[in-house]
């Protein structure tokens, strides 16, 4: 059954497809049954409707001993966060998960920041190597692509700052993944690194940024798949 709308009617509800109406609200947080349909989900209402965003998190680790190693120190306080310099790297996965709105673009991007008082401006060039395989015996790990965004620094210290860029595309490209090759239970593995430390001071001292961890946002259909293994819907 579904909602019956006057401007879906082209006339004034009955009294009895209102009480319709009402049971079919009133019943949906116990038992509403969403099509095995791909692509079909829950979208979020606005000048026009589409499905909502959900965070991939992902938290950054590090060689142990490797001389390109992101540096773990204090940030501040005692609490402790990867300083990068220039060219210095670390590394996340990613699990494509069973509500990812097929066919959908991903955005990836990295929290950041200073502690320093004396940074007067300038930019930090983040680089994401990042490689991507479909699961369940599908495909092997494809060439990695560079996917790279550029942010301006704060000159607020620990100011925590998003660089975003996307991160897929039809097709694919050098420099970002084949939107349609992602799909539930695939894998992202990548490697953050500084690729330019260009933030000025105003005492012509170096200040390396942090890297708190690196997300990608996703479409979510709010639905998780029918099956846990391809094909995923039918």
């Amino acid at each position: 059954m579904s909602i019956i709308t006057r401007e879906g009617k082209g006339a004034a509800l009955t009294h009895s497809e209102m009480d319709a109406n009402f049971i079919e609200l009133d019943t949906i947080p116990n038992g509403k049954v969403f099509p095995n349909t791909k692509g079909v989900g829950i979208e979020i209402s606005g000048v026009t409707s589409d499905f909502g965003w959900h965070d991939l998190i992902g938290n950054l680790h590090n060689v142990n001993g490797s001389l390109n190693s992101a540096d773990y120190v204090v940030y501040r306080g005692g609490i402790k966060s990867y300083q990068f310099a220039e060219g210095e790297e670390s590394f996340v996965n990613f699990h494509m998960p069973h509500d990812y709105l097929p066919g959908s673009e991903i955005f990836i991007h990295v929290h950041w920041s200073h502690n320093s008082a004396v940074v007067t401006g300038g930019t930090c060039t983040w680089i994401f190597e990042t490689m991507y395989s479909k699961g369940h015996n599908q495909a092997a790990f494809q060439a990695p692509v560079l996917i790279s965004v550029a942010q301006p620094v704060s000159i607020i210290p620990y100011q925590h700052l998003i660089a975003e860029t996307v991160g897929s595309v039809d097709g694919g490209s050098a420099v970002l993944l084949d939107t349609q090759d992602l799909e539930t239970d695939g894998i992202l593995q990548v490697r953050l690194y500084l690729d330019s430390n260009d933030i000025a001071t105003s005492n012509a001292s170096v200040v390396n940024p942090f890297a708190h961890f690196v997300d990608i946002h996703y479409q979510s259909t709010g639905l998780p798949t029918k099956n846990k293994a391809p094909d995923f819907w039918t």
